[in-house]
């Protein structure tokens, strides 16, 4: 009876493990997609910032960089912030991964193999020509 249990939670670890994966590899995908979608506004900006730029002859060139530069250091921090994100989810998976890696090699078998705790291995012989 106390084996059945714990093989029961030994599934159920597995479930909330694999629940737990799929929850951060789908956090990883809208933060890269988020990612995309801030870098395709900030060619938006540029491009609408530039024509604007081409038309104003009243700024100097260093005014006109000065703008360009601003624009583009707020989308850099802005994706650096969501790429830190990504990271740290990352970072959780690889662990997560380690630790059933980890308690997966703790059992005496091989994986998906459940040894019983009072087996012995056969004798070995040797034979000799």
């Amino acid at each position: 009876m106390n084996n059945l249990l714990e093989k029961a939670k030994s599934m159920s670890k597995v479930v909330v493990d694999s629940g737990s994966k799929t929850m951060l590899k789908t956090d990883i995908v809208f933060l890269e997609r988020e990612v995309k979608t801030r870098k395709q506004k900030f060619g938006v900006e540029i491009y609408d910032l530039m024509a604007q730029l081409e038309v104003d002859d009243g700024m100097s060139v260093d005014e006109k960089e000065g703008k360009i530069r601003l624009s583009f250091d707020q989308a850099r921090k802005d994706i650096v912030v969501i790429q830190a994100k990504i990271d740290s989810k990352k970072d959780e998976m690889t662990k997560t991964e380690v630790v059933d890696a980890f308690s997966s090699s703790s059992t005496n078998g091989a994986p998906g193999v459940e040894v019983p705790a009072d087996h012995q291995p056969a004798a070995a012989t040797i034979v000799t020509d």
